[in-house]
C-alpha cells in the first residue's frame, strides 16, 4: 500500500509556497526564467529551509561555519564538506555535485529522438529547464508533474518566461500515479529525480500507470535507494536509518524488481549510491525502458 506522513505533505506545499515567493519576486524584477532558478539555488548555497519550532512558519535559516573548517576569510563560504559515495563518508571541494541534467542530456541525445521529457516530482520544474537551456532537445515537450499547487502555479510562470520551450504542468501525485495525457506520446522520456525518496511507499503499480505516458518510454531515476539492496559500507547503515527515522522511502527497489518480473518494464540497469549529494542522503541510479 502507498503511503506518505501528512506532516511531509504539508512541508512541501509550505516550502514551495515559500520558494514560489522568492522567485516570482525574481521574475517581477525582470528575471528570465533560468536567471531566477539560478537565483534561488544561489540562495540555497548559503541558507536551508526550516521551520520555526514555535510559530510553525517557513524560513530561511543561514547555513553557519565554525572557525576551524576551511573557508575563505571574511566569508561564510566554505571550500570542503562531508559527503556520501559508495557506502563511505568523503570530503571534496564544497562546490562539487552530481550533475544528473547533464547525464540526462547526453542519455537523451544517445537514446532519442523524444516528442516528450517528463519529470514526476517537479518542484517549480527546474531540472526541465535547465536541461531545456543546457543543450536537451528544442522541439520536444517538456513536461512536469508536481503534487504541491504552489510548484505547480510557479513552473507556468517560469515557463512564461520562456517563450521557445513548449511545456506542461500538472497535478502529480507517487501516491496515485495518474498521468493526465488523453493519448500516449509516441516516445517519452521520463525522470525522476529526489522526489519518490520522500514518499514512504509508492504503490505496486507505479511502473504500469508510468509506462503509460509513451508507445515507447526510456525511465531514468536518481533516488536514494542503495541501502534497500546492499550495505556497500558505513554509510548504507546510516542511510538507512535516516530514511526510516523520516519515514522515507523504503521500497522503490522492491517495485521495481516486480515491475521486472511482470514484463512492465526491461534493460534495468542500476548504479548503487553515485550521487554525491551534500547531506549525505546519496542517490542511486535506475534506467530501464518499456517492455
Amino acid at each position: 500500500m502507498a503511503f506518505q506522513l501528512p506532516h511531509w505533505q504539508d512541508f512541501y506545499e509550505k516550502a514551495w509556497a515559500f520558494r514560489a515567493k522568492f522567485l516570482e519576486e525574481q521574475l517581477e524584477s525582470g528575471a528570465n526564467a533560468l536567471q531566477a532558478i539560478k537565483e534561488l539555488e544561489k540562495k540555497e548555497r548559503g541558507y536551508t529551509l526550516g521551520v520555526n519550532d514555535t510559530t510553525g512558519e517557513v524560513l530561511y535559516m543561514k547555513k553557519e561555519i565554525s572557525d576551524d573548517e576551511p573557508h575563505i576569510k571574511d566569508t561564510n563560504i566554505a571550500l570542503y564538506s562531508k559527503r556520501g559515495f559508495n557506502g563511505n563518508i568523503i570530503i571534496l571541494p564544497k562546490h562539487t555535485s552530481y550533475d544528473f541534467r547533464t547525464l540526462l542530456i547526453d542519455l537523451i541525445d544517445a537514446t532519442g529522438p523524444y516528442d516528450a521529457i517528463i519529470e514526476l516530482g517537479c518542484g517549480y520544474g527546474r531540472n526541465l529547464f535547465e536541461i531545456f537551456y543546457g543543450g536537451g532537445p528544442r522541439d520536444a515537450k517538456y513536461i512536469g508533474g508536481e503534487f504541491t499547487k504552489s510548484g505547480v502555479e510557479t513552473a507556468q510562470k517560469l515557463a512564461k518566461k520562456a517563450p521557445k520551450m513548449k511545456t506542461e504542468f500538472f497535478h502529480f501525485n507517487h501516491l496515485e500515479p495518474k498521468l493526465p495525457f488523453k493519448k500516449p506520446f509516441k516516445r517519452a522520456f521520463v525522470f525522476t529525480c529526489h522526489s519518490i525518496e520522500q514518499v514512504m511507499q509508492i504503490n505496486e503499480n507505479w511502473f504500469d500507470e508510468v509506462v503509460k505516458a509513451g508507445e515507447f518510454v526510456r525511465g531514468a531515476h536518481l533516488e536514494p535507494f542503495g541501502f534497500q539492496l546492499k550495505n556497500s559500507g558505513p554509510l548504507s547503515d546510516m542511510h538507512k536509518d535516516f530514511m526510516i527515522q523520516n519515514s522515507w522511502n523504503i521500497n522503490f527497489a522492491e517495485v521495481l524488481r516486480q515491475a521486472l518480473e511482470r514484463k512492465i518494464i526491461k534493460d534495468e540497469q542500476i548504479f548503487l549510491e553515485m550521487g554525491v549529494t551534500p547531506d549525505m542522503n546519496v542517490g542511486s541510479l535506475a534506467f530501464w525502458s518499456k517492455a
